[in-house]
């Protein structure tokens, strides 16, 4: 077979191989996985159960013969998730095509052994450019999945054709109902001294009948340490525990696991400290996790990442081939296309988060102790 740039890109196999490889050496870190699965719906637009029936009533007990009083079947709440559509396109450059150029004509100078070799190094090659093209709506997730996680909201705007970003179009706007809890500056400083870890104590076994015991809370290293860290308690309490990781406390250079251990021992949910960024469109990085929330999860899978088969699969744009990701990479379509300005790798994808039981979420706002 002689290969171009055109039957490369539109060839099936050639293109599967890439994708697949992708998936499956995948360098960079999905944060949205940590908390929602994949899942398939049918439909664009599909009700939503917020939450789930918890601390079921005591059934009754009846005499023998004695008919079953009736009971009302306890409410969930419920509303409409819709899918959001996500979509970029990817120019390639003229050198980078003349580079790729090279490859193939040494593809198809080679014999049958040597072509397989080339055929690698065209794969290899091009590898990085479908990565980019692959990782895009994840990048995307992770941004709306971690705002959704610290603040309970998340707003996506079209800032490629907006003068400013108030006047920019509102592509997602998703707001859910968390167990919100904003406390005052004066409750958790008293006589001078921040009490944040006390507070939590209490905050969290006054909750507990209603939202039960949590097992772990998640932040911003810069909550951390301005206010778990910033905590006079930091000092005065655990320095027994602390032992020799003392250092730690000084410098700020305590980890997730170290923090845990502390707080587990002193009867607080185990602490995961975030500090991850994601590249804006704007080539700013971007904190995925907020500073001044931190929020408390029932278990660490929350809720799915609902996908729909983009539309393209059953009415393809004329002269494009499309390639499907698959079920469990949540049936993203790539493509490549030709025109006068330049060739293009694109890729469609209908995801939309879902959080399952928000209700039982509790969200912490430092806003006013931090005021």
């Amino acid at each position: 077979m002689t290969l171009t740039i055109q039957t490369l890109f539109n060839e099936p196999a050639i293109v599967g191989a890439v994708i697949n490889r992708v998936l499956q050496t995948r360098k960079d870190a999905i944060y949205w996985m940590q908390y929602l699965d994949f899942r398939r719906t049918t439909t664009r637009v599909f009700k939503d159960y917020i939450g789930s029936v918890r601390g079921v009533m005591a059934g009754s007990i009846n005499s023998q013969f004695g008919e079953k009083p009736i009971r009302e079947r306890q409410d969930i709440g419920s509303g409409y998730g819709e899918i959001a559509y996500l979509g970029d396109r990817y120019q390639m450059s003229v050198d980078r095509l003349s580079d790729l150029q090279d490859l193939i004509d040494k593809y198809n100078a080679a014999n049958a052994a040597g072509q397989v070799s080339a055929l690698n190094d065209i794969i290899a090659f091009i590898y990085d450019d479908y990565r980019q093209v692959m990782l895009a709506a994840h990048k995307r997730m992770d941004l709306v999945v971690g705002s959704l996680l610290m603040t309970g909201k998340a707003v996506v705007r079209n800032k490629d054709k907006a003068v400013s970003e108030q006047n920019a179009t509102e592509f997602l706007n998703i707001e859910l109902p968390f167990n919100t809890i904003t406390p005052e500056k004066s409750d958790v400083v008293v006589g001078g001294k921040v009490k944040m870890v006390s507070w939590l104590q209490k905050k969290l076994n006054e909750i507990a009948p209603d939202y039960g015991k949590y097992p772990k809370m998640i932040m911003s290293r810069g909550t951390f340490v301005k206010n778990i860290l910033g905590s006079s308690e930091f000092g005065d309490m655990f320095k027994m525990q602390l032992g020799q990781n003392q250092m730690y406390l000084s410098t700020g250079l305590v980890t997730s696991d170290l923090a845990s251990q502390l707080f587990t021992g002193i009867g607080l949910p185990a602490i995961e400290i975030k500090e991850d960024y994601v590249k804006e469109q704007n080539g700013k990085n971007v904190q995925v996790y907020a500073d001044g929330f931190i929020t408390l999860l029932p278990q660490d899978k929350v809720g799915y990442m609902r996908y729909h088969t983009p539309y393209e699969a059953t009415d393809p744009v004329p002269g494009m081939t499309y390639n499907n990701s698959g079920a469990g990479a949540g049936e993203m379509l790539i493509a490549s296309n030709r025109d006068h300005n330049g060739r293009y790798l694109e890729y469609s994808a209908e995801w939309i988060p879902q959080i399952a039981d928000p209700t039982m979420i509790t969200n912490i706002d430092l806003s006013k102790v931090n005021a």
